[in-house]
This record gives structure tokens, sequence and C-alpha cells, in this order.
């Protein structure tokens, strides 16, 4: 027996004494069942080696050349599963076309050793051993396996240069270091020698053998494929109905079930080495604060989801020590109490029991009669529909009317029964329904909510009225869209009272203007008069006096401008300028008060941005007060000011934050007259026309403007401008033909910033 069948046989003791070891210390956890299909296929490998090394004839040089292709042809697939699942990617190592693209190929192959010429053709006899004859498809083949490998390396190496502090980031260091000596080998010996025409015994085999007390080492040490959850059982952890979350001696997350996933809102990987109080409203005390091994229990504790929502749920947590009583982790249960608190408003109104049924009613009482009240309830729910003041729809995905109340059969004068069935090509209103198929079609399509802001409606007496319309989905269990819910708000009454407010408006600022001209040029006279001569608190009383009297005059202006956007038009003194400019300029100004709040303001503009052709100063005005906007709304991180030439015609100007963000109730009136932002706080302070006005003054330029927010993470306002005329090119690049407007009065609306 030569050295080299001697090593393939050490490989293959280490290879399946490290495979049983690593499995048992986890049978029920599939990332070791993975890791035990890797080590085998090396197993396998080292066995097919063991028998051409021991070979006397070629005939049984074959038959080890094709047990050894079942190991090497399936290790490579078998290793990419590994990475996916041991970087938390548990969805694409079960993923079919992840799992075709690492076998097919393989079981090709392997279809072809065992049938074929094409991989080997034959064996010849060496001082190592027999050394096999590659026929045209055993480059391939390596190269085949060596690319599985290295795309498992790079999985691998990603993860742990980005990911937290942890068991996992750790294990795929091990990993990669375990990988690092066989692959290098292979790559030697299999693939860059044979291609200079060098031959000598292939060594990636023997190498494996360096595999061994790496990951052994990883596991004892590190807790690799030997989570707490591993120990506990994770299938049961899994198939627990409530939230679990299990931590390390840390307190970071290391595993959590697909309850914890649906209750939160966030991915696995988000909430995977994040801390448990990030998800709870009031802090969770863990090991460090509680005797090591007790229990504790809180009811009435708030979860927070992704979204924002405070999810009522009781919360469990016990502590998992080790044999010598060191605390190993912490193991959470979150129990989602919204169905139970549904229950208990459903019992008071039918029981008329309100106090008696929290105290003295447990959990299994009311779960026993849930079926009963239940279906009181939705009769209820039902009552409640019907009676809405608010006309009321519901379509089905062939946008027929399955649902109308009586708000609505009174508003449209047609009764239930000749509505029910049809759509709104069939309607009297049928001049109508393109328009609002394009909505429907995208609630039912996309699953979104949508609002339609401002729509005419005339019923069937020929009145005129204007509403707002609210389309929501209706979703079955498996989340696809059936139905579609339509609310109809009628604003006719509150367009007019708008009107009328905005004529007080107007003519209550006007009379303000004069006497405002008058008390500032009154109060600087008399500034100049006793500059100097003044106390400290005098000083300061005519200090907030001018501050007092330039906010009245401002918001003066606002209104004026306000009641011009409905009853006149603003001239926009158009030119050609550098929008860049602009930016820089913004940037510059609140540059002070940033640097106050500890903000990083910046800007990027585009190379080769073209000019835009617009009134500078009312572009400025929208810019300062979004930027101004974004400093007052950010109390950590930065703000970024972009201008884009991305699109014929326009260009795209950006102002992004890192401040609370707008919460989605918000956005779809952001935008209207009177409506302020509001935060964790409350109301921001101003008088809520900053954004109307924008809104009006970009689009009297022709361009629009909208906001993308996240609550907690900022907001993006953007809008666009229209390129100056001289630089607007045809599709050949071609100069186009100038055209210069002249400067025009569109409805528009100017303010202070």
């Amino acid at each position: 027996m030569n050295v080299y069948a001697i090593l393939s046989l050490i490989a293959l003791g280490f290879n399946v004494a490290l495979a049983v070891y690593v499995l048992s210390r986890g049978v029920r956890t599939m990332l070791n069942w993975i890791f035990f299909g890797v080590m085998m296929s090396l197993a396998v490998w080292s066995a097919g080696e063991f028998m051409m090394r021991i070979s006397s004839t070629p005939a049984e040089a074959i038959w080890g050349g094709r047990v050894a292709s079942i190991g090497w042809c399936l290790v490579g697939g078998f290793f990419i599963i590994f990475a996916l699942a041991l970087t938390g990617r548990e969805d694409l190592a079960r993923d079919w076309r992840v799992l075709a693209a690492c076998f097919v190929p393989a079981g090709v192959f392997l279809v072809l050793v065992w049938t074929t010429h094409t991989i080997f053709k034959g064996f010849v006899k060496t001082y190592w051993g027999f050394e096999e004859i590659g026929g045209s498809l055993r480059l391939p083949s390596k190269l085949f396996v060596v690319l599985l490998f290295l795309i498992g390396a790079v999985i691998l190496f990603r993860y742990w240069s980005s990911a937290e502090p942890g068991t996992r980031r750790s294990g795929a260091g091990f990993v990669l270091l375990a990988l690092a000596l066989p692959l290098a080998a292979g790559l030697t010996t299999d693939v860059i020698l044979p291609a200079l025409d060098i031959r000598i015994v292939e060594m990636p085999m023997f190498a494996t053998t360096f595999i061994t007390p790496i990951i052994a080492y990883a596991v004892l040490t590190q807790g690799m494929m030997n989570t707490i959850a591993g120990r506990m059982g994770s299938t049961i952890i899994r198939n627990i109905d409530d939230a679990v979350m299990v931590t390390n001696a840390r307190g970071v997350i290391e595993t959590v079930n697909p309850a914890m996933i649906a209750l939160s809102g966030y991915t696995e990987r988000e909430i995977i080495s994040a801390a448990p109080d990030r998800f709870l409203a009031t802090s969770l005390r863990g090991g460090s604060d509680r005797a090591a091994g007790t229990a504790e229990t809180s009811f009435w504790n708030l979860c927070m989801n992704k979204s924002g929502e405070m999810i009522p749920v009781t919360v469990s947590s016990s502590d998992v020590l080790k044999k010598s009583g060191k605390l190993m982790g912490t193991v959470t249960v979150l129990h989602d109490m919204r169905e139970t608190l549904k229950l208990l408003r459903a019992e008071r109104k039918v029981k008329d029991v309100t106090a008696q049924v929290a105290a003295e009613r447990d959990r299994s009482e009311i779960l026993q009669r849930s079926e009963e009240e239940i279906r009181k309830y939705s009769a209820f729910l039902g009552g409640v529909i019907e009676n809405i003041t608010e006309p009321l729809f519901i379509l089905n995905r062939s946008h027929q009317f399955v649902y109308v109340n009586q708000a609505f059969c009174d508003q449209s004068g047609v009764a239930r029964e000749q509505t029910i069935g049809r759509t709104n090509d069939e309607m009297y209103w049928k001049e109508m329904a393109p328009f609002l198929r394009e909505f429907e079609d995208q609630v039912l399509e996309t699953g979104e909510l949508i609002e339609v802001p401002e729509v005419t409606i005339e019923d069937i007496r020929g009145d005129v009225k204007i509403g707002r319309a609210t389309l929501a989905p209706m979703k079955n269990e498996d989340g696809e869209v059936e139905f579609m819910i339509g609310v109809l708000e009628d604003l006719t009454e509150q367009k007019k009272l708008d009107t009328e407010r905005l004529e007080f408006i107007r003519i209550a600022a006007h009379e303000l203007r004069t006497p405002l001209t008058s008390l500032k040029l009154g109060f600087e006279m008399l500034a100049r008069e006793t500059r100097g001569s003044l106390g400290y608190e005098q000083e300061r009383s005519l200090n907030v006096l001018s501050l007092s009297i330039d906010r009245l005059s401002k918001l003066s202006k606002n209104l004026l401008d306000l009641a011009g956007m409905d009853s006149g038009l603003v001239t926009l003194e158009r030119r050609e300028f550098d929008a860049g400019g602009l930016l820089i300029e913004a940037a510059a100004v609140f540059e002070g008060s940033s640097r106050e709040k500890g903000l990083e303001i910046r800007t990027e503009i585009a190379d080769g941005a073209r000019n835009a052709w617009a009134d500078p100063q009312r572009i400025s005005q929208v810019l300062f007060n979004l930027v101004s906007n974004a400093v007052k709304y950010t109390e950590k991180g930065g703000i970024k000011l972009v201008l884009e030439d991305s699109r014929d015609g326009m260009l795209d100007i950006h102002v992004s934050d890192t401040g609370s963000g707008i919460p989605a109730s918000q956005r779809a009136a952001i935008f209207s007259r009177f409506v302020k932002a509001t935060t964790n706080d409350g109301a921001e302070e101003g008088t809520g026309l900053g954004l109307a006005i924008s809104k009006a003054i970009v689009e009297a330029h022709g361009g629009t403007i909208k906001v993308e927010s996240k609550v907690g993470e900022g907001s993006t306002f953007s809008f666009t401008v229209p390129v100056a005329p001289t630089q607007l090119r045809d599709r050949t690049g071609q100069a186009g033909a100038e055209r210069k407007p002249a400067d025009d009065t569109r409805p528009g609306l100017a303010g202070e910033r």
C-alpha cells in the first residue's frame, strides 16, 4: 500500500468522523444535515481515491474513479446549500432553481462518468497508484466543481465581511479558513498545473483532512452548528404558534421562528443579531439584570413591528443555563393579544359585562365560545357597515359590484338590485368608467391602498358634487386580492367652505399688510434711535418684537399667495440658469443651522447636467422650503441634495434626510393646504402652507413633486424642473429647434421658504 492510499484512507476516516460528530450535535437541525452531506460526499470521494491507489488493474481503477465521482460531483452542490443555510438564506437553500443549478449538471457529469469515456478515457499505472487519463469533458467537470466551491466561498466571505458579530459570522469565518487549503490545492493540481502540462498527484482530497480540526474547534469553542435552538430542538420552536426569540449570552438574537417574523414584519436576516428590546416598547430585562436561571413574565407589553404599529403582547422569558450554571442564553416567547382583545370586546357588547369579562373569564372559556361570538360580532359589523353615512361599495376582480350600502344607493339614485352584478360600464356614469378602471386595476393587481384625492361625481339627477375616493384591497388567506372595497367622501361643502375661507384670508391678509408695513418701519426707526441706550431686558424685548413682526409679515405674504393660487395668476419670470448653483446656495444657507444640530449637509450634482428653464427665485423658494423642513425634522445623520439629468426635457432634484419620516397615513395629504407633518412629539410649528406653496410652484412650471418616506428612517422629496430649450436635443443628438417661451402666467403659489 503506497503513501497516497494511506492518505486517502486517513481523509476517509477524518471526513466520516467529522460528519457523524457534527450531526450528533444537532440531529434535528437542517444545517447539520447539509454539512453531513458535504462531509459524506468528501468521504465517498476519499473512498474512491483509496480504491484507485490500491488497484492492481485498470479495470479496478475505473471502478474506484466512478465511486470517487459520486463524491466530487455532489460535494460542490452540497457546499453551496450549506453556505446559504449558514448565512441565514434558508429560503434560497430550498429554492428549486438553486438546487437544480447545483445538482442537475452534477447528475449529468455523474451519468457521463458511469456510461461514457468522455470524463475518464482510462487509467495508467504510476508510482502513486493508477492515474486517470482525462477525456474531452474532464476539465469542464473539474471547473464545475471548483466554480461551485468558489461561489460558496464568495457567499461566505460577503456574509462574514458585512454581518454583525455572532455565532453565524464566526462560523462563516472558520468555514472559509477550512476551505482555503483544499480549494487552493484543487486549483493548483487539478486545473492550473494540468493546463501547463505539468502532471503531479491531485491533492485536494488529501487536503480535506485539515477541515476536520478547524471545524471541530469551531463547534466546540464557538458554538458553530450547535445553537441553543438546536439543543432545544429547532423543529419544536419553529412549530410554536407564538413568536419565539432565542438570544445568546451577549443578549443578541440568535434564532427566531416564523411566528416572530410574521409578528414583527421584519425578515429573519433583519432580526438575527439584533437586541430583543428593539422589538418591544418597554425594555426586556436580560440575564445581567436578572438573577441567572430565573423566568419572568410581563403582561401587556407592546411589540413594535416594522410599520410602526404597536401590537399588544404578553412576554415570557427564561434563561438557559449550562451544567456549570453559567448563562448560555435566553428564550423569549411573545403571545399576540390582538385576537384575544377582539373577542373580549365582542363579549362585552353581547353580554354587557365589560368589567367582569377581563377579570373573571380566563382565556380557555373565551376560546370555547369564540365561534359563536365571532358570528355575532360579524353580524354587528355588517349592520355598522350598512349604516355608514359615506357611500361604500365592493367590487370583484371582474369589476362587478358585489355589495353597495344604502348610502351608495341614496347618492347614486340607483337601487341595490339594479347595481349588484353590474360594472361601471353598465351604469349611467359609464363615461367615467375608463378613469375609474385605471385605479381599480392598480388596487386589484398591486394589492395596495389608493386614495383618489378629488373626483367629480354626478348623480342621476344631474347634481354635480366633488368627492374623494379611498380604494383598498380585500385579500384571502393566501394573500391574493379577491375584492376591492371603496369609500366615497363628499367634499362639496368642504370645497365651498375652503373657497369662503380663502376669500376671508385674502381680505384679512390685505388688511394686515399695510399696518404691518407701517409697524415694521416704525420699529426700525425706533431701533436706530435707541441703539446702545437700552438695557438688556429692553433690547431683548425689542428683538422678540422684531421676530414677531417678521413672522407676521411672512404669514401675511403666504396667505396672499395662497389666495392667489385659487383666484389669480402668478407671474413666472423664466430664464436659463444653472440649477446646480441653487443646490450649492441652499447647502450654504442652511450649513449653520445644520451644524448646530450636528448634521452633515452635502450636494451631489450630475456631471454635464443641463441648464434649467424656470423662474430661479421660485425654484429657489421650493428648494429652500424643502431643505428647511429636512433640517427641522432631522435630529441625527444628515441631509443630501441631488441634481440628476436622467430624462429628456426635465431635471430631477431630490432632497433626502435621515429624520423621523412621514407616516403613510399623512403622505397623501402632506401637500394640501394647512396640513403639517407630525412626529412622535406631535405637530411641528408652522402654518402648514410651505409644501402646498412648493407644489403649486413646481406644477406651474409643468413639473411634478412627490415624497418617499419610511418612519424612523427619513424622507426624500423629489421634484422636476424643465430643461432650457437651447439645450434640448433630439434622439440623433442634434440640437432641436429652439422654442423660448415668453414669461408666462400660470397658476402657482409663492410664499415663505
